[in-house]
């Protein structure tokens, strides 16, 4: 981004917050405001002395205090008629006005089709799933403007990544992880990256007493939104959620205004905001896998006020078998599903990630998380899958021939169909293969002309075919 686009950027963000504090919590009979900056009282005390509303603006000279004229010189309207009861409407409703679709500010999705400008989303997951792994290579990768997995970096920016519950340390050592295996100069990052842990940088927002009454820190408020202003941040994700405030998670009340919070940072500061959170616990005897946006843990509110939420999910076990993975591997890949997007389709294609072990020099070994394409789904099939395919197609042919030897007849379907025999043969039990592994494989040998269906009589005169090895 050139100098100049970045300085426009800066103030525009400055002018909304200005707007934003005018219009929703000053009135000018209260005197000069105690956030406005000290240089700017004394030019804002004259405007008020004058009967004036002062308001901030900018030219090429820089910030100044402009002022409204007074009342007395406001065109007088004529009297309304009819009875009038009660006070002044607090806002203006406008009749429609045509609009200029190319005249439309276009979103501005800053990483893939989840972390956008002005807007809140949010990343679940149960606990250990690879959320706080995800994020923040996402978020390195932002900062660097690299393509780190696959997903489009539109511009470099500014990125704050907070995390409550892990200290300084263990941060650094993921973050040194991550620059070792994508070979990234951590000097790339100075200027770029901001990182605060929750031991030091403690962020609660919200408490609530009595489990009633909720009181917001708004003094935090402030330290959030000008720490996001003075460093010129434009993406913050914050890890987990249930570090940002203390109000009950099943008050929808509550936590939609928890929400808010970030909602309202991200549109007066013109950035991306990301909250990880986690889901619920199961009930006895649920699947832990294919977790839905219902399962958010807390009040559905939470999920409504964010305009996208993705979930991320554990590869099942009938996916590691497709995959030709071990079911002690599996735990290593899991699913990026786009359970709410509000301002994009679904996907067209499960989007996967793996975790591989990253050896330190101090010996510590952290997970870094990277791209993984599932067997079949793009370009050729992973050495697993290819290996597994090999072993599983030499148990069938292997089982085939002894059957063959004792005159024993397998079949195509039914009840004694090849795949459902062989599954229960000490040959299927040692390689560990399973039923449906062994008809993919059938189906492969038909295809490849290496078995082949043959007609017979059976020992009651009916005919009947076999699969036999051509």
């Amino acid at each position: 981004m050139g100098h100049g686009a970045e300085k426009k950027k800066t103030n525009d963000r400055i002018l909304s917050a200005y707007h934003n504090l005018f219009e929703r919590a000053y009135d000018p009979a209260e005197g000069v405001p105690i956030w406005l900056p000290m240089e700017f009282h004394e030019a804002w005390a004259s405007a008020l002395t004058n009967n004036k509303r002062p308001q901030m603006s900018r030219n090429g000279h820089g910030w100044h205090v402009r002022t409204y004229g007074n009342k007395a010189d406001e065109p007088q309207q004529a009297a309304p008629t009819g009875k009038q009861d009660g006070a002044k409407a607090p806002f203006v409703l406008r009749p429609f006005k045509p609009i200029d679709g190319g005249a439309l500010p276009p979103r501005e999705f800053l990483f893939g089709k989840h972390y956008q400008r002005r807007t809140v989303s949010g990343t679940v997951a149960p606990g250990g799933t690879g959320k706080s792994s995800l994020v923040m290579v996402e978020c390195i990768a932002m900062a660097t403007a690299r393509n780190l997995l696959d997903e489009d970096v539109n511009e470099r920016v500014r990125v704050w990544y907070h995390n409550g519950e892990d200290n300084m340390t263990e941060l650094e050592r993921r973050v040194f992880a991550i620059c070792q295996h994508y070979r990234i100069p951590q000097e790339d990052l100075e200027g770029w990256f901001f990182m605060t842990s929750g031991n030091e940088v403690p962020l609660r927002v919200a408490e609530s007493y009595n489990q009633v009454r909720m009181s917001i820190n708004h003094q935090l408020i402030k330290c959030i939104t000008d720490a996001i202003t003075d460093n010129k941040i434009d993406v913050c994700a914050l890890d987990p959620l249930v570090t940002l405030h203390g109000v009950r998670e099943s008050d929808p009340g509550q936590m939609d205004q928890v929400i808010r919070i970030f909602t309202r940072i991200a549109d007066t500061q013109n950035c991306a905001i990301d909250l990880s959170h986690h889901t619920r616990k199961l009930a006895p005897g649920a699947s832990a896998e294919d977790h839905t946006v219902d399962d958010m843990r807390g009040a559905k509110a939470i999920s409504d006020a964010m305009r996208a939420v993705r979930m991320l999910n554990i590869m099942t076990p009938p996916d590691a078998e497709n995959a030709g993975l071990m079911e002690l591997e599996r735990s290593n890949y899991f699913r990026i599903d786009r359970a709410k997007a509000n301002y994009s389709g679904p996907a067209k294609k499960a989007v996967w990630r793996q975790f591989m072990n990253v050896d330190l020099p101090n010996g510590d070994a952290v997970g870094v998380v990277g791209t993984w394409l599932f067997p079949g789904q793009d370009g050729a099939a992973s050495p697993q899958r290819t290996e597994l395919e090999r072993k599983v197609k030499a148990v069938f042919l292997e089982t085939l021939r002894r059957f063959a030897e004792t005159g024993r007849a397998v079949h195509e379907r039914g009840p004694h169909s090849a795949p459902a025999t062989f599954a229960k043969e000490r040959e299927a039990k040692v390689a560990k293969v399973s039923k449906a592994q062994l008809t993919h494989a059938m189906r492969q040998l038909f295809d490849e002309g290496k078995i082949r269906l043959e007609e017979f009589t059976t020992g009651h005169r009916n005919r009947a075919a076999r699969i036999v090895e051509i």
